[in-house]
């Protein structure tokens, strides 16, 4: 997976892809590894854990459950104490370390949202000093200690020996080299970076294999250190690793807690799945498809063959992703031999919501605009305008009850214990609530300011979530073209580097000697994007097009305006504002009759305002008064022209098919209904299905077309071999664009659609139990011959 920065607009047009109805897949996870790379248990496992921390106001709970839930894995796998040394935050030292989150809330705490009390009193954090047990060696989270710790090991671990070093931090992005992040150790401007572990490494026996699993934030820097000989060095085998995201990205695990759920994350589902699967690459395709966090997981043999084939494209004078995507057709000219890869991105689409890709065109040629970047400005700005409002409510509340502002005075407030701003905050927020509700105008607008934001929130976030997913979708791709390239045109030692870091990334675990506690719940099925496009648009502010400042508190007192004026400071070209007849210096009173009476009161008005509905401004410019008549328009955005799969009753869109046998429509609604199978040759429940397939065509008269995205000679040498019945008319879609057209993201899908040429079933996915998922049709499975 790459870890450079790409244009967030070719990275938004992957969400694009985000349209298939989230259902959960029936096969087991699939192995992707070089099928020859052997299960490699360590006779000798040693384990190294880091969890700096920084200081106990973000040494997050999370970390050290992150710590305790993989000591007690090992425990159970055999691994012994004396093996396990940890580096957490302060080691032994009594003094508080770590920052517990009450998880309690008043429930009107979200009146004081974005206000000069929410810190104080909203997030009641407590803190402890950190303990691990089952370890023999607790010690700080230090440079110094890193260091002395690798000067034990040059001499303690022997050839043969394994080194897991697993990190779960803080991280930083890199100042200048984009790979060289670091890791967050305990105390002021303590870290460690990519450079300074590699120098660490280099102290062991080259025989030693280091085995890394890093959650903190951009720990993808570190799947760049897959030699101890320096960065350009090639890797050696003995170096590689898991990590949570990119060099260029956060990690969500990083956090006490993500939107409400506890153990969210790439560390808390890696130690699940390593707790019933054992082997390293088992457990990281797994957290690829159930962990529902924007982390994008991938492994040092994805980077090292992305890096390959962008060092190779740059030497060919291509594009990357052409060179990809050229060497992707290579492969998918057998697609039954890439069946587990194939099968895996099936997997992920149906778990998100997603389209199912074969090539990076597919990703980015959705023509996009950049949605979650607009997302984040709808969240932003709806939370400013709530943290306006409230803030305006607080002060008005403060100002209206004399014994409260000398209660909450900040020496007031520094000298109370946790408890004691508990009950404060009970107290104020009873007080408060009662004081907004007699407000009724306030209240009102505030109640529907917290809407919209926590909507906007929403949306945003699941935004981030698919943008993850299809990173993870990229990074599966560009490994398949990597090997693709690596086995018709690698070099000997370019095919040993990988397989070296395949051979060195799996590893597994002793059975378990008891169950293992539950660290993370199933995850419920993704909403599709075409959900998450509506959710959105119910937060999609007016827009008017100009940049304000408060006016200036001289010229307010001069002409005696309230403090809502507003000066307009630029106005956007082809902006409402603009056709409005808006310039800059005019000052903004309000709405006729309404004047603004709070700074920023202009932005809520704006934001609530109908869309496409006149509405008349009162403006000063100079020193006369106008009124202009204004017609918001919708913040400017484009969303996806592929929404999703067509909905029941609605029209099927168009497609252009080959004709590989039978008759292929030149449209859908031509009078007779059609059933779209869309199928592969390698795929056996496509196979399984075909009994129920004929039987339907048959009794209802409806024509079968056989879908399928491989080519005319691949289907040649299947029908060679295949001799049972088949349905007659076989279509071909060689680019996919009726896959893409009806968000496919797995076979079999069964799309029924009437002689009107209107959707009247979607189905993804087939068992002898569900059927064909055709309302109203049953299969009569005929009686056993004789």
């Amino acid at each position: 997976m790459p870890s450079r920065n790409r244009s967030t607009a070719a990275l938004l047009a992957l969400v694009a892809l985000c349209v298939a109805p989230g259902c959960r897949p029936q096969a087991p996870p699939p192995e992707t590894a070089a099928p020859h790379a052997e299960t490699r248990i360590a006779p000798r496992l040693h384990v190294l854990m880091i969890d700096g921390g920084g200081n106990k106001n973000v040494n997050y709970q999370s970390h050290l459950l992150h710590v305790q839930h993989l000591v007690d894995l090992l425990h159970l796998t055999g691994v012994a104490a004396d093996r396990i040394d940890v580096l957490s935050a302060d080691g032994t030292d009594p003094a508080d370390d770590l920052a517990v989150r009450d998880g309690a809330t008043e429930p009107d705490v979200w009146l004081i949202r974005g206000t000069k009390l929410e810190g104080p009193l909203a997030s009641p954090v407590t803190y402890a000093s950190s303990t691990v047990p089952g370890v023999s060696s607790l010690r700080p989270a230090t440079r110094e200690e890193v260091r002395r710790w690798f000067k034990r090991a040059h001499r303690n671990l022997r050839p043969g020996d394994t080194l897991l070093l697993y990190v779960t931090d803080h991280g930083t992005k890199a100042k200048d080299d984009g790979t060289n992040t670091a890791i967050t150790l305990w105390g002021a401007d303590e870290s460690l970076s990519v450079t300074e572990l590699r120098e660490q490494l280099a102290l062991l026996d080259p025989r030693v294999r280091v085995v890394m699993l890093m959650s903190q934030c951009y720990s993808g820097g570190f799947s760049h250190l897959v030699s101890t000989a320096g960065p350009d060095a090639p890797p050696r085998g003995n170096v590689c690793g898991y990590f949570s995201s990119t060099a260029d990205r956060p990690a969500y695990g990083c956090y006490p807690e993500n939107r409400g759920r506890d153990n969210v994350g790439h560390s808390f589902h890696f130690i699940q799945a390593l707790a019933t699967l054992r082997r390293f690459p088992d457990a990281h395709q797994q957290v690829l498809v159930d962990d529902a966090s924007p982390d994008v997981p991938l492994r040092t043999s994805d980077t090292y063959l992305d890096d390959l084939l962008r060092r190779k494209a740059k030497e060919s004078g291509q594009e990357p992703n052409a060179f990809i995507d050229a060497l992707l057709h290579e492969a998918w000219r057998d697609k039954a031999a890439w069946e587990p890869d194939i099968r895996l991105l099936d997997r992920i689409g149906h778990a998100y919501g997603c389209f199912s890709p074969r090539s990076l065109a597919e990703l980015d040629g959705m023509q996009l605009a950049d949605i979650t970047d607009k997302l984040k400005t709808y969240k932003g700005a709806w939370e400013a305008t709530l943290r306006s409002l409230a803030s305006e409510n607080l002060d008005r509340f403060l100002a209206a009850e004399p014994e409260w502002p000398s209660r909450v005075a900040p020496d007031k407030l520094g000298s109370l214990d946790g408890a004691g701003r508990r009950a404060l905050a009970r107290a104020l927020l009873d007080d408060l609530g009662a004081y907004t509700r007699k407000d009724a105008s306030t209240d009102a607008r505030l109640a529907i300011l917290r809407k919209k934001s926590d909507v906007a929130g929403t949306a945003s976030y699941r935004m981030e979530v698919r943008l993850g997913v299809v990173l993870r979708m990229r990074a599966i791709l560009t490994t398949v073209a990597g090997r693709v390239y690596l086995a018709e045109r690698g070099t000997p030692e370019e095919r040993a580097a990988y397989q070296a870091l395949v051979d060195c990334e799996t590893l597994a675990l002793d059975p378990p000697s008891g169950p293992a506690p539950t660290l993370v719940q199933a995850s419920e099925p993704y909403p599709p994007f075409e959900d998450d496009v509506r959710l959105a648009a119910k937060v999609l502010p007016a827009w008017m097009g100009i940049r304000f400042k408060q006016a200036d508190e001289d010229v307010r007192k001069q002409r005696h305006l309230l403090n809502g004026a507003a000066t307009v400071e630029s106005v956007y070209p082809d902006s409402p504002a603009q056709l409005a007849g808006f310039k800059a210096g005019d000052i903004v009173l309000g709405p006729p009759g309404a004047p603004f009476t709070e700074p920023a009161q202009i932005r809520e008005w704006t934001m609530l305002s109908k869309i496409d509905q006149p509405t008349g401004l009162d403006l000063l410019r100079e020193d006369h008064r106008l009124r202009v008549v204004l017609i918001p328009k919708p913040y400017p955005l484009q969303w996806a022209t592929t929404a999703g799969p067509p909905k029941v009753d609605a029209p099927a869109p168009p497609v252009k098919l080959g004709a590989y046998r039978g008759a292929v429509p030149a449209a859908l609604a031509d009078g007779r209904p059609h059933l779209l199978f869309f199928w592969a040759t390698y795929c056996a429940p496509c196979k399984a299905s075909l009994p129920e397939v004929l039987a339907f065509e048959r009794e209802s008269g409806t024509q079968v077309i056989a879908i399928t995205d491989e080519m005319a000679e691949q289907l040649d040498a299947f029908f060679k071999k295949f001799d049972a019945p088949f349905p007659a008319t076989v279509a071909t879609d060689e680019y996919r664009r009726a896959f893409q057209a009806f968000g496919v993201s797995g076979t079999p899908t069964f799309v029924l659609v009437d002689g009107a040429g209107k959707v009247k079933s979607y189905a993804t996915g087939y068992s002898p139990d569900k059927g064909l998922g055709i309302a109203g049709w049953t299969y009569r499975k005929p009686p056993p011959a004789g």
